[in-house]
């Protein structure tokens, strides 16, 4: 959002800030400030306030204008706004993407004014395709081949009893037609027990378009009451299940999709189970006969000696073959938080030679300011410095929120080996804020020198898409949409065209 003001007098209403303007129904618009003084009646034909379209040329406001504005809070500090209403439509779908606005508000006890800002609308996201029931909203971020279609693992396709009456989990594929237009099928529906159930996570294809998934569930369940987990390939129309894990010996529950290195082996990591019962990090490599063989290549010790436990998140790979990954807990095993034992860490796992690899712990997440419970992964950056975020920690946003919403960090390598973390953003200090984002639950991606990210919170509670943004050793973070409906799933990317992508319960684009 631009935003930019005129030069009212210091003892009038002054405009600090304007939330988001979105051009969409029912999406509440914050002005902030000082000297608004306070409105009694709240109506939408006030003398006190007045917005104009400049590019549409239609005010709303002032009585007599044809559009009314849905004024619902009036103090000295903040002006809440919920909607327009009138001639032009109904609902701020009476603005449009790029719109320049106008706003001038006046003081109704004094008449002192006017305070003026102008401010330019949102594009709103581009739906390409609604996701059924059929496929499910995806789980994580979709892969594309090189004609532009897209695959994904999605929580749709047909409920059974062996998914104890809920959907299996689906692999579905969104295409592009001839008119431009997107539509959607399954290519396998999930059918629980020894099959696997509840897919998670990203999925990865390799050069002759082979895909490759893990299921949360499913399996042998004869261990774990709903199954320990799968790994899977699916190709040319047949799903193969790899791998079924034990728990004890092998790990379970991977939560975490997978990566592929250029030798096509796979890796993942298991959020239980192994010889600690902690989790595990996995390997699956080619065996030369069209199969894979798996392997353990590294057992979290649950906070022993500053190691991690349970993690969540995907692997990142760095071009020396180094694997790089977040615990959702450990680092100590004294607690954090109910049920958890430590803050959680980030760590490195470096190839021996041998096919084996050492771990090492980088950083400890000790809680409040610094962070808590990362769950995702990390990111690097054009420079090799590591970015991630926690789902928790930062100082309370509000009385309501005392635990934190969550931090993004910045990693940095120093010459002797180990790396400088440092918190750079904390995620709404204001949660009050209509489009303040909470509780980062997706990793990062970079681009073009700014990271973005999903967050929960937003205008209606549904989640955002964010940036952060660097510029001289300090970072912003800014929402650059707000869901208004069902949310999002997973991380958004950007296509080789430079287009912004996000897939939940649609895929879209964003300006």
């Amino acid at each position: 959002m631009t935003l930019s003001f005129a030069g009212e007098a210091q003892t009038g209403p002054r405009i600090a800030s304007v939330t988001q303007v979105w051009a969409r129904q029912r999406q509440t618009i914050k002005i902030s400030g000082r000297g608004f003084g306070s409105l009694y009646r709240y109506d939408g034909d006030s003398a006190f306030i007045r917005i104009t379209d400049l590019t549409q040329s239609w005010e709303a406001g002032h009585t007599g204008d044809a559009v009314t504005l849905d004024v619902t809070g009036w103090s000295d500090s903040l002006i809440t706004l919920t909607s327009f209403d009138g001639t032009y439509g109904t609902g701020n779908q009476s603005l449009l993407g790029g719109d320049l606005l106008s706003i001038e508000i006046w003081n109704p006890q004094t008449g002192a004014g006017p305070g003026e800002a102008q401010a330019q609308v949102l594009a709103n996201a581009t739906v390409l395709v609604p996701l059924t029931r059929d496929t499910g909203s995806a789980t994580g971020s979709p892969v594309m081949d090189a004609d532009g279609n897209l695959y994904a693992v999605g929580g749709g396709g047909t409920s059974t009893s062996a998914c104890f009456s809920e959907s299996c989990g689906t692999i579905f594929e969104l295409s592009k037609a001839a008119d431009g237009t997107w539509g959607a099928s399954v290519l396998y529906d999930f059918l629980g027990g020894a099959d696997g159930w509840h897919p998670a996570g990203n999925i990865v294809r390799d050069a002759v378009g082979n895909i490759y998934g893990i299921t949360f569930w499913g399996g042998d369940n004869s261990i774990c009451f709903l199954g320990c987990g799968t790994v899977f390939e699916y190709s040319r129309g047949v799903k193969t299940t790899l791998h079924t894990f034990t728990y004890d010996g092998d790990g379970a529950e991977p939560n975490a999709g997978l990566v592929m290195d250029a030798a096509g082996n796979l890796y993942g990591t298991t959020t239980y189970g192994g010889s600690m019962k902690c989790g595990t990090v996995y390997r699956l490599s080619p065996d030369g006969f069209g199969g894979f063989e798996y392997s353990i290549i590294y057992n979290f010790q649950c906070g022993a000696a500053g190691d991690g436990a349970s993690p969540y998140s995907e692997l990142t790979l760095d071009s020396i073959g180094n694997i790089y990954g977040t615990t959702y807990s450990g680092g100590t095993d004294a607690g954090c938080a109910v049920y958890q034992p430590g803050c959680g860490t980030v760590y490195e796992l470096s190839p021996v030679g041998d096919g084996t690899f050492t771990e090492r712990v980088l950083h400890v997440f000790k809680g409040t300011a610094e962070g808590v419970h990362p769950a995702t992964g990390v990111t690097f950056d054009a420079s090799g410095n590591l970015y991630g975020v926690t789902f928790n920690g930062g100082p309370p946003c509000s009385s309501r929120y005392n635990s934190g919403c969550g931090v993004a960090y910045a990693m940095r390598p120093r010459g002797d080996g180990t790396w400088l973390e440092r918190t750079i953003v904390y995620f709404s200090n204001n949660v009050d804020d209509v489009d303040a984002s909470i509780y980062p639950n997706s990793g990062l991606t970079y681009h073009n020198g700014v990271f973005y990210g999903y967050a929960g919170g937003g205008a209606s509670g549904y989640g955002t898409i964010y940036t952060i943004t660097p510029n001289k050793g300090t970072w912003t973070e800014a929402t650059i949409y707000s869901f208004m409906g069902e949310g999002y799933s997973g991380q958004p990317w950007f296509a080789e065209d430079n287009t912004l992508y996000g897939v939940g319960g649609e895929l879209f684009t964003l300006p």
